[in-house]
C-alpha cells in the first residue's frame, strides 16, 4: 500500500471528486504503477482517496492511498503522468489503508477578499447557526478551530470529516456579514492520524 500526498490545483480544483478519482486511475496506469482490483462481481481498483474538497477551493494537502505492490520511485512516476494541478507531493509505504476520510479530524486554510473584522469577537460566540446547503440549520461554531488574519489573508482552522465544515461555506457567512468576497480559498494543511 502507497500513501501519498498531493495538490489540486492550476484548474485541477474545478474537477468533481468522482472525475479526480478517475484522472488519479488514468494516471496509475499510464505510469504503469499496478493497481490491485477489489474482489467480487464489479470489480475496481483499489485506491482510496481523503473526503470530498469543496468545488473550486485549491488544495496542497490532499492524501490518498493506493494498494499496489509498485516499488519504485512512486512520486517521480505519477508526476511525470499526470495531468496539471495533481502532483504528488511526498509518499510513504504503509502495510494498511491509513483510512485517511477518517484520519483527518481537522484542516488549515487561507482565503483573501474578506473584509476586514474583529476575528476574536467570532471565536468569543458560544453558537453561530447557518443555513447549510441542505437547508437545515447548523451551529458551526465547534467546527472553528482557529480564525485570524495576517495581512490581506485569512487563515482559520475548520473540522472535517465528521465535523465537516466547508470552507466555501464558512466565506461565505463571513462575506454576508462582513462583507466583502472570498477568493483564492487555499487548503495548505491537514491535521490527524496517518497524515505526514
Amino acid at each position: 500500500m502507497i500513501a501519498f500526498k498531493y495538490t489540486k490545483t492550476d484548474g485541477a480544483e474545478y474537477i468533481s471528486h468522482l472525475d479526480l478519482l478517475r484522472h488519479i486511475d488514468r494516471t496509475l496506469r499510464r505510469a504503469h504503477i499496478e493497481v490491485k482490483y477489489s474482489q467480487g462481481f464489479h470489480k475496481h481498483p483499489r485506491i482510496f482517496m481523503g473526503n470530498p474538497l469543496a468545488l473550486g477551493v485549491r488544495s496542497v494537502s490532499e492524501y490518498c492511498a493506493v494498494d499496489t505492490d509498485f516499488c519504485g520511485d512512486f512520486a517521480a512516476a505519477f508526476n511525470a503522468h499526470s495531468p496539471d494541478g495533481v502532483k504528488c507531493l511526498a509518499a510513504e509505504y504503509r502495510e494498511t489503508n491509513p483510512n485517511f476520510a477518517e484520519a483527518i479530524e481537522y484542516c488549515r486554510y487561507e482565503a483573501e477578499g474578506i473584509a476586514a473584522f474583529d476575528t476574536e469577537e467570532i471565536l468569543k460566540r458560544e453558537s453561530i447557526i447557518i443555513t447549510d446547503l441542505r437547508g437545515r440549520t447548523v451551529d458551526i461554531r465547534p467546527r472553528i478551530f482557529s480564525l485570524e488574519r495576517h495581512g490581506g489573508k485569512l487563515m482559520f482552522t475548520l473540522g472535517c470529516g465528521t465535523k465537516n465544515l466547508r470552507p466555501d461555506l464558512f466565506c461565505s457567512y463571513l462575506a454576508e456579514n462582513f462583507g466583502g468576497e472570498a477568493a483564492y480559498i487555499l487548503k495548505t494543511d491537514s491535521f490527524g492520524s496517518n497524515v505526514f
